[in-house]
């Protein structure tokens, strides 16, 4: 009994019909999750108009909530003209380039915590010239209208991409956790789901 081994041969027309298949299947689901993908962070794209004017502030007792743990030192209702609750200002601090100095910042979110609908940065003493950009309304306005949570421009993160000052990513990342901070801090004691 003779043994012939198995041979491949790469002319085999089986052979080719199963590449283009693989590399047909392959291709399919790369751009179907791109476009899935697409699809699904289609609202964080682009920022929203912010629909109302906050008329008069009042201060909200947190003392009885754990504000350290989202670095939160204050909170004040928003309301509109019409004595409406719009939204949520709210002080706190982030750690930045300089951690021993936090940013003081207010991020104003949304009555229903889906949206920023400002950033205030209120002191700070990040490096000269640098981190000392996040106080620019070219980086702050960013914020303005998007929907929470955010996340640095180039994330595979979920959410509303900001675009990171340059040379000052760690400065420009600590405004992005304090706005998160704000709106995990409203979802958790503020905001009734």
């Amino acid at each position: 009994m003779t043994h012939e081994k198995a041979h491949f041969n790469p002319k085999s027309t089986r052979w080719i019909i199963s590449l283009i298949v693989m590399i047909i299947l392959s291709a399919a689901v790369i751009f179907g999750s791109k476009a899935l993908y697409g699809i699904a962070n289609q609202k964080y794209n682009e920022p929203v108009e912010v629909s109302f004017t906050i008329a008069k502030t009042a201060p909200v007792d947190i003392s009885a909530q754990s504000g350290n743990e989202y670095n939160v030192t204050a909170v004040e209702e928003a309301y509109d003209e019409a004595g409406n609750l719009v939204a949520y200002v709210v002080t706190g601090t982030t750690v930045g380039y300089n951690a021993e100095s936090p940013i003081e910042m207010s991020t104003v979110i949304s009555a229903d915590g889906t949206l920023v609908c400002g950033v205030e940065i209120l002191s700070q003493k990040e490096t000269e010239y640098l981190g000392v950009r996040i106080c620019q309304a070219t980086f702050t306005d960013q914020f303005t209208g998007r929907y929470l949570p955010v996340v640095a421009a180039g994330s595979t993160d979920k959410g509303s991409p900001i675009d990171m000052i340059a040379k000052s990513t760690i400065s420009s990342e600590a405004v992005v956790d304090g706005v998160n901070n704000a709106k995990d801090f409203c979802l958790s004691f503020l905001i009734a789901e």
